[in-house]
Parts: structure tokens; C-alpha cells; sequence
């Protein structure tokens, strides 16, 4: 599902066995499930759940206000919207960073001007992590073979940060044995935009991609950001 909608931050379903059942949420940070209900004793919640389901405002039932994917999808970052061309890459996972990378472009046509076309990176991080990715890629910014940061934002919802946190309550979360990532969702504006390496023109173009990993990987042990 969160790879056929791209635009789902998380998803409600529902389970039925031997009378009972119970709700369940899915996100980035794995999944948390209520307690069992049986449907003859307790038919009201069941009622709210399918009216939520029916008449919610579709954020609420998990959907990204600031990725429209209509005739020409159009992501946000901060208050720019950039026309996406195609998918670069999408991870399938479901807890973790399900990070997707995507070719876009600031106007319709893209045509091939550099300073109209850019990479934006979506992607669920921990917020335990030392160091950020934008924090590594703005160390390394001068070194030729690394990508720019143009833009860096996190996605808000509801006028907060958007993180797995908002749909984990402390007191709900006490009733789980297990801890619990807490994530949230970041977008990176990435220049220039290259071609996947699997896309290359000819041996020559793909020794060169590999050689410039071993260049940035060279500075990122320089600088000391690992």
C-alpha cells in the first residue's frame, strides 16, 4: 500500500475473528493494534471506526496533504511545489527510513536546464540519530563529486512536525512491552540531478560514478561525519 500511494504516511485496517475485533495502525515506525472488542457487546466503536472511515477528512485517515497525485503530482517542500517527473528509487519497507527519491522539476515542461530540475529525497529518519543527513551533506558541501543541499524540510501536519510520534500517545504506548522508533518525515532538494547508474550511456560513464564514490567516501572519513 505506502508503495502504490506514495503518498500515505499511514494506514488504518480492521480484523474480524470469532466475533471479535480490533484496529489497527501501520506506520513508518512498524505497527500498534487496540485491544479485541466483541461485536455484539461493543457495536459502537465498530460504528465510530466506519463512520471516521467514511466521512474523516482523508489526513486523517493517513493521507500527505502536501503530495497531490493528481493528472501532474506535485510534492511540497516548504512553500515550493516541484512538478515530479519519475520515480529515481522507493525502499518497500515498511518500518524504517521507506525512503523514496524522486526526479523534479520546478516548471512544466522540465526540459533539461540543471537550475529547473532536482532530486527530492522523502524519507522517515530517526530522530536518535547523531547526525542528520543534510547536517553530513552541508559538511561535505565542497567537495566536488557530493550533491548540494537546496532545500531541507520537515513535513508538518496539522502545524507540527509529521513523526510516528503524533500517532503514539505516552499513555497508549505504556500498554506495549516493546520500545518503539520515533521518526520523522524529512524532504532533502538535491542538485545537480543525474541519471541513475544503471542508466549509463557506457562502461567509461559508470567507472567514473564508481570512482566518485570513493572520492566522497575518501572526504567523509577526512571530515570525521561517520
Amino acid at each position: 500500500m505506502f508503495d502504490a500511494q506514495p503518498n500515505r504516511a499511514f494506514s488504518y485496517s480492521l480484523s474480524f475473528h470469532a466475533g471479535q475485533y480490533r484496529l489497527y495502525m501501520y506506520d513508518h515506525a512498524g505497527g500498534v493494534y487496540s485491544r479485541s472488542y466483541d461485536l455484539h457487546e461493543s457495536p459502537l466503536p465498530l460504528l465510530r471506526i466506519l463512520c471516521a472511515t467514511a466521512f474523516a477528512p482523508a489526513s486523517w485517515l493517513g493521507m500527505d496533504d502536501t503530495f497531490d497525485c493528481r493528472l501532474h503530482p506535485v510534492i511540497t517542500v516548504d512553500a515550493t511545489q516541484y512538478f515530479i517527473i519519475a520515480k529515481c528509487f522507493s525502499s518497500s519497507v515498511i518500518r524504517g527510513r521507506a525512503t523514496n527519491v524522486w526526479f523534479v522539476a520546478k516548471s512544466i515542461p522540465a526540459g533539461s536546464d540543471p537550475n529547473n530540475i532536482f532530486v527530492v529525497k522523502d524519507s522517515w529518519v530517526n530522530v536518535e540519530r547523531q547526525l542528520s543527513e543534510e547536517q553530513i551533506l552541508e559538511t561535505l558541501k565542497d567537495v566536488e563529486c557530493v550533491p548540494k543541499v537546496k532545500e531541507a524540510w520537515t513535513v508538518q501536519r496539522d502545524g507540527q512536525d509529521d513523526s510516528t510520534s503524533l500517532r503514539r500517545p505516552a499513555a497508549f504506548m505504556s500498554h506495549f512491552q516493546w520500545p518503539c522508533d520515533h521518526r520523522t518525515r524529512r524532504r532533502l532538494v538535491l542538485t545537480p540531478a543525474g541519471r541513475p547508474i544503471t542508466h549509463a550511456a557506457s562502461p567509461l560513464e559508470v567507472v567514473t560514478c564508481l570512482l566518485d564514490l570513493v572520492i566522497g567516501k575518501e572526504f567523509v572519513f577526512r571530515f570525521d561525519v561517520v
